[in-house]
């Protein structure tokens, strides 16, 4: 299996995105079978290489230089630290599937599929850093894996807090989410020869891209398909997690309802579909889900007034329709 990319959208770096997938093959081999078997299952799952082709993107639209040894090598990175966050993540969350396959560590275990998490993050370090001109890049894609981590860890340790309030919600997307599109932006303009107000501007792109990318994952756990999204309805209710729609919910609704609702999240793993369906309709009728379509859809046109800066070009335009494109995507 390939990476499914967004139709049509990425066609004019698709050879670029070529040569990164072959680097992405050769990059996750290993005297290890084990190693190179798991990285392999996750590498073929289906990925849709938005990382990558987000920090392509940037450095075409910068387009004052494109060393391609340095660009494939950085975006390859890029999605090698993907690839390790999805394996962690997965393991915390006990997910048998992703994308509608089972998950690395549904086939090969827990431990196994930690260390070899371990191993693509390492690796990807070792990419960046065997050209010495990327130490900035090194320190970037440091701090964008730091406030990863941060960002997985308050979210576990607010989960059922059903009192959560926006500005706690905001910091974990930031760190889980924002920081590391923020860094793809940075890393293509910079490696596209930005210039530091171009830079700060492809940095804020990548931001305001990356808090609608988590809002509008946070719905799909709510109205997705199910056979698109390859997961659950109502994943994100079982683990505890209160994203947008519900703080607005909590937030919004009447005492007898607030109580009825928390009763019935409090059963956590044991909800049923009924009643993740009846949670549903009350944060629809009660506007949680369209309070949330318009914070993303706020944040998606403040990504785009960040792109004003840059002439046009196909690649510009195929920014905005990415930005787009993360917003109404329904997987």
């Amino acid at each position: 299996m390939t990476a499914t990319r967004p139709e049509g959208l990425l066609a004019c770096i698709e050879d670029d995105l070529t040569k990164v997938e072959e680097r992405l093959v050769a990059e996750t081999r290993s005297d290890i079978g084990e190693v190179r078997a798991i990285s392999g299952h996750t590498l073929l799952s289906g990925g849709k290489r938005l990382r990558p082709a987000i920090a392509l993107l940037a450095a075409r639209c910068v387009g004052r230089s494109f060393d391609t040894h340095r660009a494939y090598a950085a975006a390859a990175a890029v999605e090698l630290i993907h690839m390790a966050t999805l394996m962690h993540d997965d393991v915390v969350d006990e997910a048998p599937e992703r994308r509608g396959r089972p998950t690395a560590n549904a086939v090969y275990g827990n431990s196994i599929t930690i260390l070899t998490g371990d191993f693509l993050l390492a690796k990807s370090i070792w990419l960046l850093s065997r050209d010495e001109e990327n130490l900035n890049l090194v320190r970037l894609f440091a701090d964008v894996t730091i406030a990863m981590a941060e960002g997985e860890v308050l979210q576990a340790a607010v989960a059922r807090n059903w009192n959560l309030n926006l500005t706690t919600y905001e910091q974990v997307i930031e760190r889980k989410t924002a920081r590391f599109l923020a860094g793809c932006t940075e890393a293509g303009a910079y490696l596209g020869g930005g210039t530091e107000a171009e830079t700060a501007a492809m940095r804020a792109f990548g931001h305001h891209l990356g808090i609608a990318f988590q809002i509008a994952d946070d719905l799909l756990d709510f109205l997705g398909d199910p056979k698109q999204t390859g997961k659950p309805l109502g994943t994100d209710l079982k683990d505890g997690r209160v994203t947008l729609p519900l703080i607005h919910t909590l937030a919004h609704c009447d005492p007898a309802t607030r109580a009825e609702l928390l009763t019935t999240l409090e059963r956590g793993q044991a909800l049923t579909d009924s009643e993740i369906a009846a949670l549903t309709a009350v944060i629809a009728r009660l506007g949680g889900f369209e309070v949330a379509r318009q914070e993303a859809e706020q944040r998606m046109e403040r990504a785009l007034a960040e792109l004003n800066r840059f002439p046009e070009s196909a690649y510009r335009d195929a920014l905005i329709r990415l930005a787009g494109y993360v917003v109404a995507r329904d997987r």
